[in-house]
C-alpha cells in the first residue's frame, strides 16, 4: 500500500468517527478530542488532517454526497428513476432504527448549523439540497415535469419529517410506517404501461434477458 493510500484511508477513517459522534452528540458538544477517541488514534493525527472542526463539516458532507449520488445515482441508472426513488425511501427504512435515537444525520446537522457563522450552515446543507435536486429530475423523468419540484419537496420533506417525529417519539416504527406509506404513494405516481399484444408463438424469436 503506498503512503498516499494509507494516508487517504487513515483520513477517510476520521471522517467516519467524526459523522458518527457528531450524529450521537450533536456538532456543538463534539470535540476533536472526542474524534480523536473514536477513531482511536492521537490528537494530534486529527490535527494533521484538520485544522479545525469547520474543516471535518466539510469533510463529512463531501464524504455523503459521494455516498448519495453513487448509491442512488447507480439504482437509477440500471432500473430507472422509479427504482432510484424508491432507493432513496429505502435509506429511511434501513436506517430507522438509528435515526429514531439521535435522527437524521443530514437534517439534524442542518437544523443545528442554520445560524452558526460564515458559510458553516450553507455547508451542511449541500446533502439536503443534493436530495432535493436528484428527486426533482427523477419525477421530471417520470413526468409531467411541472409537477416535479412539488413533488420532490413533498417526498424529501415526508422523510425528514418521519425522522423528526421517531426522534421524538423514540419509535423507529414511525419511519417504517412512512416509508411503506411513500413506497405505495410513489407507486401510484407512474403511469400503468399498456400491455403489449403477445405474438404469435412463430414469431417469437427472443426469450429471456430480463
Amino acid at each position: 500500500m503506498s503512503r498516499q493510500t494509507e494516508s487517504s484511508e487513515r483520513r477517510d477513517a476520521l471522517v467516519r468517527a467524526a459523522s458518527q459522534v457528531i450524529h450521537r452528540q450533536g456538532y456543538a458538544r463534539t470535540t476533536l478530542a472526542d474524534i480523536a477517541q473514536a477513531a482511536d488514534v492521537a490528537l494530534g493525527s486529527v490535527y494533521y488532517y484538520f485544522k479545525a472542526k469547520d474543516e471535518i463539516v466539510v469533510a463529512i458532507t463531501d464524504r455523503r454526497l459521494a455516498h448519495l449520488r453513487q448509491k442512488l445515482g447507480d439504482v437509477a441508472a440500471a432500473s430507472g428513476p422509479q427504482a432510484g426513488l424508491g432507493a432513496l425511501i429505502q435509506l429511511w427504512t434501513s436506517d430507522k432504527e438509528v435515526d429514531a435515537l439521535y435522527g437524521c444525520p443530514i437534517g439534524s446537522l442542518c437544523y443545528e448549523l442554520a445560524r452558526q457563522r460564515g458559510t458553516l450552515g450553507e455547508e451542511a446543507a449541500r446533502p439536503l439540497r443534493f436530495l432535493l435536486q436528484w428527486s426533482e429530475e427523477q419525477f421530471g423523468l417520470l413526468g409531467p415535469a411541472d409537477q416535479a419540484p412539488a413533488l420532490a419537496l413533498q417526498l424529501v420533506v415526508a422523510l425528514q419529517g418521519a425522522s423528526l417525529v421517531a426522534n421524538a417519539l423514540e419509535d423507529s416504527e414511525v419511519i417504517a410506517r412512512e416509508t411503506d406509506r411513500l413506497q405505495a404513494w410513489l407507486g401510484s405516481l407512474v403511469p400503468k404501461q399498456p400491455r403489449r399484444a403477445r405474438r404469435p408463438p412463430a414469431q417469437a424469436q427472443i426469450s429471456g434477458g430480463r
